[in-house]
């Protein structure tokens, strides 16, 4: 029998790609018969690359946290899931088994005029469970902890013999608003594994799907923004041209996020052509009123004001987390995964460039990134429909049969999202690495030099997902 690499000895592999240029995008674990492997994924000239290693019967191995930030939060979540021990990291709470929730267990500051907040896990308007432990001496941060992953759903578990007809539906419950990115990815990976090629007809339905998700999730943080800033009417506005978006999407596809019209083979129904309908009497509507929003608000200078230098993030803090999406393009960082090999599946119409990413790693840039991606996701949108596919929507998939592993990803509105599928005649692991889970660590670092009132601005800046975070 050959002997399988250690997780020491991935671990060092994935570490000198790592700094010779490469960029860390995931760590995740997998539980068979013979043992505990971890895989270390890294994005190398835009391909990814894996490097596995079993860990040993002692369930320790070496953490790379101390040298690639990126990496922590990965580490902690095989810890809580799978019992593994990085040695040589500190013993930070645990991120998924509920930690002590008392604000007095997890002070770390101390002196006579701090005070700790708890804000959360149920705040004003309707927000995900999500805690942060404050330590506040007025108005300034003196040290923020987050305390996230009240919910336990359990998503990829449930994806393990799941009929293959029913397995896209599980994807698309693991973030309710982004549904056809979770689809898409997870039908990719299944795909790739048993060799089906996807006609042309369906990839382009998909990718419409997808950006038309961006659309109303940049809208949905611009909305929240402009409430943010006391803006009654920008904020309605802004929505209004949201709804706008999802009242197309239950126009072509039957329901308001688009749910329900990705299978693995390509669409359950013609999906394009539906869209295609849509379009011809509506989406000139829903473009013009997204724009003239889109207009408002970046010409309004009292909202400008609270945005600019707020929650300003370097290029180099975001690329040693790892940052993704409209978050790391705000701060300089080149990362947009239609731009890697198999990233962008609908290849009779390019990405063209990609959005020139500001440098200002604030709020603004960040909101700047959301204005430029959504003007983008029309004209791409019109240009798919006008090379109008004709043919199957979805080729026979009774009866499937495969055995391996693939990996998939898309860009959502978040970011980079990534599956992992183990298919032997039926799903045996189904692993996510969505961009939210990428993206949390970074908003702490995000807060020095800005005040309590800056908090909802810049989680909003962010724009988010909790639920496509929570196991």
């Amino acid at each position: 029998m050959i002997a399988r690499p250690s997780a020491a000895e991935a671990s060092e592999l994935a570490a000198e790609r790592i700094s010779d240029g490469g960029r860390l995008a995931w760590l995740f674990c997998e539980v068979a018969s013979n043992g505990r492997t971890l895989h270390y994924v890294v994005d190398v000239d835009r391909r990814l690359t894996f490097f596995s290693g079993v860990v040993p019967e002692s369930g320790e191995t070496r953490s790379m946290a101390w040298s690639v930030p990126a990496i922590r939060w990965y580490e902690q979540e095989i810890r809580d899931r799978f019992g593994v021990t990085f040695n040589g990291f500190a013993d930070h709470p645990p991120i998924i088994k509920s930690p002590e929730r008392d604000a007095e267990k997890l002070r770390r500051a101390l002196g006579d005029e701090v005070s700790t907040v708890l804000y959360g896990p149920v705040r004003s308007g309707i927000v995900e469970s999500v805690c942060w432990i404050i330590e506040t001496a007025g108005e300034d941060f003196i040290a923020v902890h987050p305390s996230m992953f009240f919910k336990h759903r359990g998503l990829e578990k449930r994806f393990e013999d799941a009929p293959l007809e029913l397995a896209p539906l599980i994807a698309e419950h693991v973030s309710g608003v982004t549904p056809s990115s979770h689809a898409t990815a997870f039908c990719q990976a299944v795909e790739a594994v048993c060799n089906i090629e996807v006609p042309l007809r369906a990839r382009a339905a998909r990718t419409i799907l997808i950006e038309l998700e961006r659309i109303h999730q940049h809208l949905d943080s611009l909305a929240k923004l402009a409430d943010d800033g006391s803006l009654s009417i920008g904020s309605a506005q802004t929505f209004a041209a949201k709804e706008r978006v999802h009242r197309f999407l239950s126009d072509a596809t039957g329901h308001r996020f688009g749910r329900g019209a990705i299978c693995i083979g390509g669409t359950r129904t013609d999906v394009f052509g539906k869209i295609y309908d849509a379009a011809a009497r509506e989406l000139h509507l829903v473009e013009r009123e997204a724009l003239a929003v889109l207009d408002g608000l970046l010409g309004t200078q009292s909202l400008l004001d609270r945005l600019i230098g707020t929650g300003r993030l370097s290029h180099q803090t975001v690329a040693a987390y790892g940052g993704v999406g409209p978050v790391a393009r705000g701060s300089g960082v080149r990362n947009d995964a239609r731009h890697a090999p198999g990233g962008w599946s609908y290849p009779d119409v390019g990405i063209g460039g990609p959005i020139v990413p500001e440098a200002d790693g604030d709020a603004m840039a960040r909101a700047r990134v959301r204005d430029a991606e959504i003007r983008q996701s029309f004209d791409l949108i019109r240009k798919i429909l006008e090379t109008a596919p004709t043919g199957s929507w979805c080729v026979e998939t009774h009866g499937l049969r495969g055995n391996g592993t693939a990996c998939s990803r898309v860009e959502s509105p978040q970011g980079e999202l990534i599956y992992f599928v183990h298919y032997e005649n039926a799903l045996v692991r189904v692993a996510i690495r969505s961009a939210s889970l990428a993206n949390w660590p970074l908003f702490v670092p995000s807060l020095p030099g800005n005040i309590f009132t800056d908090f909802s601005f810049i989680e909003h800046s962010f724009g988010l997902v909790q639920s496509e975070t929570d196991r």
